[in-house]
């Protein structure tokens, strides 16, 4: 192989063209090699986000206990609910409860009317009312109502109407109208109820 020789010259501009090659190089190549290793901003953007999302794992737990807790209140309340097979049968039900109602505060019912049930809110949750009449004291009327709100099922007062009996006696002659409620959804499981 024949031996090259290089003067002083040739050296240099052999050495400043292997310096211009590297730099081409380097600057071809720099994004990729910046790439490789992140920036600080990049880096204190990756910690921000990961903080979030821990954030967001540890809301989602606190969210699935609060949704546990509801669910457990729900099926409480929902246990109060009438389980008649029908609108109807919930309807005897709700007679029945306002018969020993009445029965514990030394009340006579003179009529129970049966109105026609409805879902008001459209919340999947069907609305029973009955209609009773009778003719009570004071404290009779305080009583029954009483009563009613803090029976077992889930009873609402959604209508008072009253007047004296007489002009000389002190009792009064009522019509209240009563709700009870029970699922919609179980009725149009069974086929009993369809939707609208």
């Amino acid at each position: 192989m024949p031996k090259l020789k290089l003067d002083r010259q040739k050296k240099y501009l052999f050495a400043a063209l292997a310096i211009l090659v590297l730099a081409g190089l380097i600057y071809r190549f720099m994004p990729f090699l910046q790439n490789l290793v992140p920036s600080r901003e990049e880096i204190e953007l990756r910690e921000r986000t990961l903080t979030k999302y821990q954030k967001m794992v540890r809301a989602g737990k606190q969210l699935d206990g609060q949704l546990t807790s509801l669910e457990g209140v729900l099926s409480r309340l929902e246990s109060k609910l009438l389980v008649g097979e029908t609108p109807s049968l919930a309807a005897v039900e709700i007679q029945k409860i306002l018969h020993d109602i009445a029965q514990k505060n030394n009340v006579e019912i003179k009529s129970v009317k049966v109105l026609k049930a409805e879902d008001p809110d459209q919340k999947g949750y069907l609305s029973i009312p009955v209609t009773f009449q009778m003719i009570v004291s004071v404290r009779q009327f305080k009583e029954m109502l009483y009563s009613i709100e803090n029976s077992e099922k889930i009873l609402s007062v959604i209508k008072v109407e009253t007047r004296f009996h007489t002009r000389r006696s002190s009792d009064i002659r009522c019509n209240i109208t009563v709700a009870g409620y029970m699922k919609q959804k179980d009725l149009m499981e069974k086929g009993i109820l369809t939707k609208n």
